[in-house]
């Protein structure tokens, strides 16, 4: 899209706010609310039955080639964008002279006009900066330019996308409707790949061998992106350095890793031996020097002692030590851009309750219990009631006393089992319902006991208490309405989650749930970003340090400028600075996690980076 202080289109030399592009919003321009609305409003185009048919045909085409490595959104989007933009050319170009005849604003025209021209590229990419990359065609001669948003990777090669032409002041751009970025490791292969397969087409043009090729130009990144550590080690170490890989790769095939750390192992082996070019003649060494560091920082379950890992590949702990030390420097490196005081506190994310709920539910029922004269005379009533087991005296109190032993079970089977108990000793148990919806493959089922729990937890809240969570029987009912949200959030819904997200801050003023963070990111994905900024501003004194915040913020940012603000650049070194390992996520894109059950959080680690990247 066009950016505010570029020059404006139209050809005037004058830059887009002072010219086309006026508007009074903030941030915003005319040309790029009138060419997003184009956009948007094909996406609605409606189709014939004939049509919606062979459209069908082509999603289960894809999935069966594809299915593998997308998933279904993923996998949906790409068909449609193939289908509307390519497949379908003359709707595009239908639905553009309709646009061209609506708008009467110069700059717009002269886009729109040039957007006619929707095509496939695979272009590599020749230089970058921070506001652009430079390509050109590997297959053509056509050279272009492409919008490089801020974060995006150093080190990207090559791009396949679905691209519209943009003309821009003789300068021609493209502007993708989607697209891949190949980075250096996997560029050689894929371009060497492609050309095989356009050697072989019958097509006379790349525009045609690229409309019947492109599912299987996928099939060849998703194979590439699926290799492993040795796939990759074959193509950019030594025979030496592949032996390493090799050895590791074995012993870490039967070891839990947590995400990323098989990812972030390969980057640290690669930086040791480019940047530092160890000497070593047994691979045991450094693939124990790497397996080592894995255990000291935490990336795999199971805990070894050093003289274990030496026992496990054949080598003594001196040998391999001084290497894992040489690793660990580079982590060090990391830890340096974080934030100076590290004596930050550990936070809580989870949607079940914190260890001490049960502890204050307990009290609450021993102080409703009985009538005190004095402060004191509970107090100490309490103190001595609270060391004996809880006896309830109803079905309601045995019910919640279960829930609250599901949630500390040590085992699944044991929390289903206290679950399933609870459940059959009161069915309208919010934290029984919440735990059923858990115990059940069926969408439908879930958000049958999810709604359920939210209805019965709205009964049963008190909102007479001045602070709504300090009242131990009232966090069910917010704990229920985090659940369903965090549920529908999950499935890309997100206008029902940030309805409840809202709800808890309306309720709990202190926002001990964290609901916030998923307010802010449910309203992005909405594209309700004025919204999403007036709840971040509203978290600003009690949040503006950390972590989550700054990405967020840099989030909102990207959005209003379309990434061309000194600020989203300024927010982002911030952000990176409070937590430097989410931009490794964004850069490989990894896989994101779940939304913890029980998690505390440290400002700065790398589960503090997951759970920001399972925002973004």
């Amino acid at each position: 899209m066009i950016g505010n202080k570029e020059k404006c289109p139209c050809g005037s030399e004058k830059i887009v706010l002072d010219c086309c592009g006026r508007t009074d919003g903030p941030g915003k321009n005319q040309i790029q609310e009138e060419l997003k609305t184009v956009l948007n409003n094909y996406y609605e185009t409606s189709l014939s039955p004939a049509e919606v048919r062979e459209l069908e045909g082509l999603l289960a085409e894809w999935r069966q080639h594809l299915g593998e490595w997308m998933e279904e959104k993923e996998l949906v989007t790409n068909v449609s964008d193939y289908y509307f933009f390519i497949v379908r050319k003359d709707l595009w170009r239908r639905h553009i002279v309709k646009a061209l005849n609506r708008t009467q604003n110069k700059a717009v025209r002269t886009i729109l006009k040039s957007w006619q021209n929707a095509f496939i590229t695979f272009a590599e990419v020749t230089s970058s900066d921070e506001q652009v990359y430079r390509m050109k065609e590997i297959l053509g001669d056509g050279e272009y330019l492409l919008a490089r948003e801020h974060g995006e990777p150093e080190d990207v090669r090559a791009v396949l996308a679905i691209v519209l032409d943009e003309w821009r002041n003789g300068e021609r751009w493209v502007m993708p409707i989607s697209a891949i970025a190949v980075n250096k490791h996997m560029s050689k292969e894929l371009i060497t790949k492609v050309q095989k397969l356009a050697e072989v087409s019958d097509e006379k043009n790349s525009f045609d061998f690229f409309k019947n090729s492109l599912m299987n130009i996928y099939e060849v990144v998703c194979q590439l992106d699926a290799q492993t550590m040795m796939e990759v080690a074959e193509q950019n170490f030594t025979p030496l350095q592949r032996e390493v890989i090799e050895v590791l790769d074995a012993k870490l095939e039967d070891e839990e890793l947590y995400p990323g750390a098989y990812e972030m192992l390969l980057s640290l082996m690669a930086y040791y031996f480019t940047e530092k070019q160890p000497k070593f003649r047994k691979p045991e060494v450094l693939a124990a020097a790497a397996f080592q560091l894995a255990v000291e920082v935490n990336m795999m379950a199971k805990p070894y002692t050093q003289a274990e890992v030496g026992k496990l590949f054949g080598v003594a702990v001196s040998s391999f030590r001084k290497h894992t030390d040489a690793l660990l420097e580079k982590i060090d490196e990391l830890e340096t851009m974080m934030q100076e005081d590290d004596t930050s506190v550990a936070y809580y994310v989870g949607t079940d309750p914190r260890p001490t709920e049960q502890t204050n539910w307990h009290v609450h029922m021993l102080s409703t219990k009985h009538e005190f004269a004095t402060m004191e005379e509970a107090q100490a009533h309490i103190q001595q009631a609270i060391q004996q087991p809880f006896e309830p005296e109803n079905l309601q109190q045995e019910a919640q006393m279960l829930c609250y032993m599901a949630y500390a079970a040590e085992t699944a089977e044991q929390r289903y089992d206290f679950a399933r108990q609870a459940y059959g000793a009161d069915p309208t148990n919010v934290d029984a319902l919440l735990l059923q919806a858990e115990m059940t493959d069926s969408n439908e089922e879930q958000e049958k006991f999810l709604k359920q729990a939210v209805f019965s937890g709205e009964k049963q809240f008190d909102d007479r208490a001045e602070d709504a969570w300090a009242l131990a029987t009232n966090r069910p009912y917010l704990r229920a309405l985090l659940s369903y949200g965090v549920w529908l959030y999950d499935r890309e819904r997100y206008m029902e989650s940030s309805e409840l997200f809202l709800r808890i801050l309306t309720l709990d003023l202190h926002d001990h749930q964290g609901a916030r963070y998923l307010a802010i990111s449910s309203l992005i994905h909405q594209d309700e970003i004025g919204q999403a900024e007036e709840v971040l501003k509203a978290s600003e004194e009690v949040s503006e340090g950390d972590a989550v915040y700054l990405y967020l913020a840099w989030l909102i940012e990207m959005e209003k400028s379309q990434g061309n603000s000194e600020q989203s650049a300024e927010l982002f070194k911030r952000a990176e600075q409070a937590n430097p390992y989410v931009s490794a996520l964004i850069h490989t894109s990894a896989d994101k996690i779940s939304y913890p059950r029980s998690a505390d959080v440290k400002p700065g680690s790398p589960e503090e980076a997951q759970y920001i990247w399972y925002l973004m």
